[in-house]
């Protein structure tokens, strides 16, 4: 058996020699700058935690008994004045005095029973105009040339009338000529029936009997002309009616053309009114519609003199009387009031509405409410129709004194029935008692207990339990 011999090409590996790694020694870091903040920040926490304890303790507020959230103390002064009585209303802003313009309904014979009619110009919503002004205008060309034809036919008939005059004069020309031969004719027969006496019994008898008939004849061509001279006097009349006809025919074409160009009967604001468009829309009225005969599609409002119409409580409206002030708020406008007057109180109670009277119905039923008008007194632009508000009316006031918000009144524990208020007096609320002597929605009139000008506490103070009255 041989023994392997290593190869004379390849180097054998030589092994290097192992070094121990050297171990870094833990040494201990000192507090950086982060950590030192956090501990000066907690250490300030707490110095204002106590201070914060420490004022509460000196007004005499429970500190334990304070919420967790901080609180916001309200206050106010007590003022002098008088307290009023009012009745807040609501309602909506409506025009005192309006016109409503309406399509015009035609009354020319040939277009009573025309249904509808073309605006072709309509004044803009909003715009101003004044009494005269042209507001809206309708088709008219097809009225021009209609009016046209018949002012010719009025000359047609005129001219006939002329003719015929002109042809029952001739007629009644000959017929007169004709009472005039007859009456020759018969005092011709006269003179010859005085030679009756020289004739024989015959030839007297023929000139008697020419005579009278002479006579006759006469007399029937004097009663025809009576019969003829009344109608040539109907025929001439009822000439003058086919005249008076067409005449009529064209006033009131004449009529309708004026109507067609709507003038404003009034100074005033436009409104336009809103017109059923189809498949449950509205729209206002624009150029281009046709519009019903009689609709309503226009209204000229005074914006001088605007109202609130507003509905109040049959029982509370036995307190209002006509001519009592009142602050009246719109709705768009927050904050803002205007002075007013009540100008209009209902007669009759109008109910809510729902259920017969025989049904029980709904509770709104048994709801009777007076409709009450006030006017406006402070003229403003941005008060316009249909916005909503309300108005607070004024029943009455009563004598001067100080006056309180019924926020700040709270009821006293001791007894229940007198009233007390937190009254600042330095850097505190201090209890005092109070007197009460009327009250209204929002404010009392106090008789002792609270000087002109303090601060009185509106708020709950923290910790506090009585209820506010």
């Amino acid at each position: 058996m041989s023994v392997p011999q290593p190869h004379p090409l390849r180097k054998e590996p030589v092994p290097l020699p192992v070094q121990p790694v050297p171990v870094k020694p833990i040494t201990k870091q000192p507090i950086g700058p982060g950590k030192g903040l956090t501990l000066l920040l907690a250490l300030l926490a707490v110095l204002v935690t106590g201070l914060l304890m420490w004022t509460m303790g000196n007004r005499g507020l429970n500190p334990q008994a304070s919420s967790l959230q901080p609180s916001v103390m309200r206050s106010t002064a007590a003022t002098w004045g008088t307290l009023d009585q009012t009745l807040r209303i609501g309602g909506s802003i409506e025009t005192f005095d309006f016109a409503a313009i309406r399509t015009p309904k035609m009354r020319g014979p040939r277009d009573a029973g025309r249904s509808d009619m073309t605006l072709m110009s309509l004044a803009e919503a909003g715009t101003i105009v004044k009494a005269g002004d042209v507001v809206a205008t309708f088709e008219l060309k097809w009225l021009e040339d209609h009016m046209e034809d018949r002012e010719a036919d009025i000359v047609q008939a005129k001219a006939a009338y002329q003719v015929r005059a002109a042809e029952i004069m001739i007629l009644k020309e000959t017929e007169r000529q004709a009472r005039t031969n007859a009456k020759a004719e018969h005092q011709k027969s006269l003179l010859d029936l005085k030679r009756a006496e020289v004739q024989s019994a015959i030839e007297a008898e023929i000139l008697k009997n020419v005579s009278d008939e002479a006579e006759i004849n006469w007399k029937q061509l004097i009663e025809e002309g009576q019969i003829m001279e009344e109608v040539h006097r109907a025929d001439l009349k009822h000439q003058e009616l086919e005249v008076r006809e067409e005449e009529l025919h064209l006033e009131r074409h004449e009529r309708d053309y004026e109507n067609l160009s709507i003038q404003s009967p009034i100074d005033g604001m436009v409104v336009l009114e809103a017109r059923y468009r189809g498949g449950g829309q509205f729209a206002q009225t624009k150029a281009g519609d046709r519009v019903h005969s009689g609709s309503l599609f226009m209204r000229i409002v005074d914006v001088s003199k605007m109202t609130l119409k507003a509905a109040v409580n049959q029982v509370d409206a036995q307190a209002m009387r006509i001519g009592n002030k009142a602050i009246v708020q719109l709705d768009a406008y927050p904050g803002e009031s205007f002075r007013g007057r009540v100008t209009s109180i209902g007669a009759i109670a109008t109910g809510g509405g729902g259920g017969s009277r025989y049904s029980r119905g709904s509770s709104s039923a048994f709801i009777k409410s007076i409709a009450v008008l006030v006017l406006i007194e402070d003229l403003d632009e941005r008060i316009l129709p249909d916005l909503s508000g309300s108005a607070d009316v004024f029943i009455s006031s009563s004598d001067e004194g100080l006056i309180l918000p019924r926020e700040a009144l709270r009821t006293d524990p001791a007894d229940g029935n007198s009233n007390h208020v937190y009254v600042m007096d330095k850097q505190s609320f201090n209890l005092r008692n109070v007197s009460v002597k009327e009250f209204n929605d929002t404010h009392a009139l106090v008789s002792y207990g609270v000087n002109d000008g303090e601060q009185v506490l509106l708020s709950q103070l923290p910790g506090d339990e009585d209820s506010h009255f």
